[in-house]
């Protein structure tokens, strides 16, 4: 009996050995595919990049299909990088990253309508995201017109960076278009603050001041 207990034990080793090798291999082959698709980018050889991630293709990793979004943006093959994106969005829905890259190849493709919904619902997950308001911002001010909630959006930027230039130039944009002229100048005089060399900040203070 103790015999056959200790083969029993033996075995239960054996196997466990052998998936940890299987697993430990696994993750070794994932690891040599992202740093060759890592070098292979900053070649700009983009095709290659994602030849070794699709070797190693796995439907269920985030990272993978998260990596795959992001180059098939770069090589302008724009529907299949949504589609990697959606992929990494659906196996994890919070994720600010996913969203944000969701963006890029749909803004791309101009489809604004589709860039503020997915915007919107990121700010639903991440209220007080900086780059995600000041983004939704300048889409209601330059895609839409629709100056009022343009200007809710940029001045939740504002409350947390009242000195970025970014957002003082946009914001002094929506006050000129919205008709305040004081508020404006106030906007545009801080972007010149932080920013004195800016000609298109000029243009704008010099014709409100």
């Amino acid at each position: 009996m103790k015999q056959l207990f200790s083969i029993s034990t033996t075995l239960l080793v054996i196997v466990f050995l052998s998936a940890f090798t299987t697993q430990a291999n696994a993750q070794n082959e994932t690891i040599d595919a992202f740093s060759s698709s890592y070098t292979s980018e900053t070649a700009q050889d983009y095709n290659e990049a994602i030849n070794v991630l699709t070797a190693i293709y796995d439907k269920d990793s985030y990272s993978i299909n998260l990596r795959l979004g992001w180059l098939n943006y770069l090589k302008g093959d724009l529907s299949t990088s949504q589609t990697y994106y959606s992929k990494a969005i659906n196996l994890e829905p919070s994720s600010i990253e996913a969203h944000l890259g969701y963006a890029y190849p749909t803004a791309a493709m101009g489809n604004w309508k589709d860039v503020l919904e997915s915007y919107l619902m990121l700010l639903e997950i991440d209220p007080n995201n900086s780059l995600t308001n000041y983004r939704t911002a300048s889409i209601y001010h330059y895609s839409y017109g629709e100056n009022d909630k343009a200007l809710e959006y940029i001045n939740k930027v504002l409350s947390n960076a009242p000195f970025d230039y970014n957002s003082n130039f946009l914001k002094a944009s929506i006050e000129l278009n919205l008709g305040n002229i004081s508020e404006a100048l106030n906007s545009i005089t801080t972007a010149l603050e932080a920013s004195p060399s800016s000609i298109e900040a000029l243009k704008i203070y010099d014709a409100v001041k």
